[in-house]
Formats: C-alpha cells, structure tokens, sequence
C-alpha cells in the first residue's frame, strides 16, 4: 500500500511535536517570522561598496594630486630629488664630488694609519687641501671644508714636487670664509685679518695684483660679518675703506657684486627698504651681466653663478620681510635652478 503525502501520520516523537506547536503559536498570535539572510550575498553586496567608496576617492585625489596611484619614483625625481643637468650625456656632478671626497678622505686615512699601500707622510698635507677645496666648491659644506683646510694647516709643509701651492694668505681667506658661511664669525674674523696682515706684509710688486684683489674680498666678508652680528658702524667703516681702495667717492658707480650686496644689507638692517631693495637689484643686475659676459644664458647648463644663488636667497627672504611671498618664491626657484647645476 502506497502511503498517502497528503495524509497526518498516524503517531508523532514528542520531539518533532514541539517545533510545530511552537509555528502555530506564533502565526497564530500574528508575530512575524524573521529569517536570516545569506551571508555570500552580505559580503557582495559590502565588497561593491567598498568599490564605490574607493573608485570615488581615486577620483577625487587624482584631481587634487595628479601623481595619485602613479610609481613613486617618477615623482621623487619630478618633484624632491636633484636634477643631474641637461642633456641625456650631462655627468651627476654630485655624485662626481662624493666620489672625489672619498678618495681623499680614504688616503688620508691610509696614511693616518700607517697602512703599506699609503703615500707618503709628505702627502698628506696636500690631500687634506685637495678635500677641503672639493668641499670648498660643493655648497653649502663650508663647515667640512673649513675643518680640512685647518687640518692641512697643521700639518708640516715638507717641499716637494708636484705639490699643493696655497700661500698662507690664500689658505686663511678660504678658512675664514668658510668660517663665516658657517656662522662662525668671531673665527672668520680671525683668519680674514690674518690673511689681510700676509698680503700687505708680501711687498713682491709680482703679486700685488692678486694681493690686493684677496684684500678687498677679505673685507668684503670682514663687513658681511659686521653686519650680521648688527655692528652697523664698523660694517659702514669697512665699506668706506673699500671704496678708498678703489679710489670711488661713493658706492653710487660701483660694479662690484659685494660692496652692493653688503651695502643692500646694511640699509634693510637700518630700515631702509627702498634703498635696500635697489641695491639687492643692483647686486643681482652686476652678476648677470658678468654671467652674460661669459656666456652664461639663464637655463642652460652654465648657469652656475653660486654667488649670485647667495644674493638671490637674500633678497627672496627680504621679499618675504616685505610681505611679497610670490616675487620671493620666483627668486627661490631661480636660485634653486643655478644650485642645480655643476659648479
């Protein structure tokens, strides 16, 4: 006998009993059924609005930040890292200078430490000299340069041939300008007259020229020094020995980059911006004439004028003094510009 789907089973387990009761109770009383929903369609639905929320801030932050989701090194070289000059050939000339510190910092230590493939102890003078002119010309290391050339100082000059020809007064001008670039101006100060005491003391009529031009660069930084320690009138003093020298009356006519610059520092420092500003102008206007002369286009290659990146940075912070941040920052990146090239 095929037994009836339709037809109640005759006998029923209290267990299964029980659960039904409790349906009918609960459609009886008219409560409702809650049933659980599927968890693979929950998470779906969750992942596309993930994808949502996320397509709608790629959106926004590549219109914000062009270089969104773009590789990082392309936007390192863009926007942080130095440049290696123009043209696919142009050498990294940082690279070269690190390259050329280390070797002579390594020999030094070579014979410093007695190893059996050093130099000669003879030598070593002149490669603590060779390292601080490396760093002499890698701006902005006057500090380490300063400690190598005060090091090569020390040591005994032992004639020898072919050797490093720096006279004394050379060798305190570049301490002492190295010392002031570094802040140290008590120490610059120091080397600078010392270097001024050799050249007038050397009476050999062959080397007056060169003697009297590191005299006037030598109180050149001897009035940047003044002035950036706010002794004004010794700052003026100094000036006014300068244009003695040169035989000018006054620094109206002068074509002398530093008795403009100094003389532009000294008027913002006596709150003369007017005249201040004219004199940065005339400072700035002198080295791109020197700059034109040589061939230095602005842009090229060339275009490395680091003293005229110094007398930029200054007049960008006057500017800044002033008020005028988008005029100091054109400056800034023409200063930058020229620091990215070769010295």
């Amino acid at each position: 006998m095929v037994p009836d789907p339709v037809a109640e089973p005759e006998h029923k387990s209290e267990a299964q009993a029980i659960p039904e009761s409790k349906t009918e109770t609960k459609v009886a009383s008219g409560a409702s059924v809650v049933k659980r929903g599927n968890p693979f369609v929950l998470l779906l639905l969750g992942l596309a609005g993930a994808g949502v929320v996320t397509a709608i801030t790629c959106v926004i932050f590549e219109k914000k930040l062009p270089d969104f989701m773009q590789p990082f090194e392309p936007t390192l070289d863009k926007h942080i890292r130095y440049g290696i000059g123009y043209g696919s050939s142009a050498k990294d000339w940082r690279n070269e200078l690190l390259i050329e510190q280390a070797i002579w910092s390594s020999e030094v230590s070579k014979i410093r430490l007695g190893q059996n493939n050093a130099k000669p102890e003879i030598y070593k003078r002149d490669f603590l000299f060779y390292l601080a002119d490396s760093y002499y010309r890698d701006e902005p290391h006057f500090v380490e340069a300063k400690a190598a050339y005060l090091a090569g100082k020390a040591e005994p000059a032992v004639p020898h041939k072919p050797g490093y020809d720096i006279g004394p007064a050379e060798l305190a001008s570049k301490i002492g300008y190295s010392a002031m670039r570094s802040g140290s101006y008590a120490e610059a100060e120091k080397y600078l007259k010392e270097a001024i005491a050799a050249c007038n003391a050397d009476h050999d009529p062959t080397r007056k020229m060169v003697n009297d031009g590191r005299v006037s660069f030598c109180l050149d930084v001897l009035a940047e020094c003044a002035i950036r320690q706010n002794r004004l009138a010794e700052a003026q003093d100094i000036i006014a020995e300068r244009l003695k020298r040169i035989g000018m009356p006054n620094i109206e006519g002068s074509v002398e980059w530093y008795l403009l610059f100094n003389n532009a520092m000294l008027q913002e420092k006596l709150g003369k911006s007017s005249e201040a500003e004219t004199y940065y102008k005339k400072a700035i206007a002198q080295h791109e004439q020197d700059d034109k002369n040589r061939g230095a286009m602005p842009g090229s290659s060339i275009d490395n004028n680091r003293m005229l990146a110094y007398v930029l940075r200054e007049y960008a912070r006057f500017l800044r003094s002033q008020k005028r941040p988008s005029e100091s920052y054109e400056l800034m990146d023409r200063a930058v510009g020229i620091m990215n090239n070769g010295p």
